[in-house]
């Protein structure tokens, strides 16, 4: 019985060694995250530039695009890591049929998208877009979407992010936004992931 348990002690040990020497080994480094102009990509840039530094040590640059065209480029050609797209914009873009659900659209293009440029679609956030967040809300799901080399050179950052799926409201990028009109966005959005005990 202690055999055993040393055993599984030892195991433990091991794994959690291995995660944080994963977590150890994006300190220091550096990611280029592509937005373009929309409001909710700056607001949701700065959110997930600020988790990624705080949860690896890694810096994250925001980078302006253009448009999502440009964006796509940028990661494709190693311009930029990661860049945050839509999936209706996507789906149009492909010139694909929409699934019956945003999540079976999701699941189609992140299969087109790898298959076409080797890019993977990460878990949407929650909230839909682009959009400018004083007016109602419109667009379709934003995910963040990076390549496979990016992922085989930071093997922690697809489950980092996909931990903020579901998580981003509508609701909660325009309290954002209005924060940060009297306060510094980075700020604001350190506070909003300690409350949320993202960090």
């Amino acid at each position: 019985m202690k055999a055993k348990n040393s055993i599984l002690f030892m195991l433990g040990l091991v794994f959690v060694l291995a995660m944080v020497h994963q977590a150890h080994s994006c300190v220091g480094r550096i990611l280029n995250l592509a937005v373009t102009g929309s409001a909710d990509q700056q607001v949701m840039g700065r959110l997930l530039a600020t988790y990624i530094t705080e949860r690896t040590g890694t810096t994250v640059n925001l980078v302006k695009a253009p448009d999502l065209d440009t964006a796509r480029k940028m990661v494709r050609e190693g311009k930029a890591n990661i860049y945050l797209n839509y999936i209706d914009e996507a789906a149009r873009e492909l010139n694909r049929t929409a699934g019956a659900t945003p999540q079976e659209t999701w699941a189609l293009l992140r299969q087109a998208y790898l298959e076409k440029y080797g890019l993977v679609w990460l878990k949407p956030f929650g909230y839909t877009g682009p959009t400018d967040l004083a007016k109602s809300a419109d667009g379709s799901l934003a995910a963040a979407v990076t390549s496979t080399d990016v992922l085989e050179k930071f093997p922690i950052l697809d489950r980092l992010i996909n931990k903020l799926a579901g998580r981003i409201s509508q609701e909660t990028l325009r309290q954002l936004q209005q924060e940060a009109a009297s306060a510094d966005l980075a700020a604001v959005a350190k506070d909003f992931l300690k409350k949320k005990n993202l960090i």
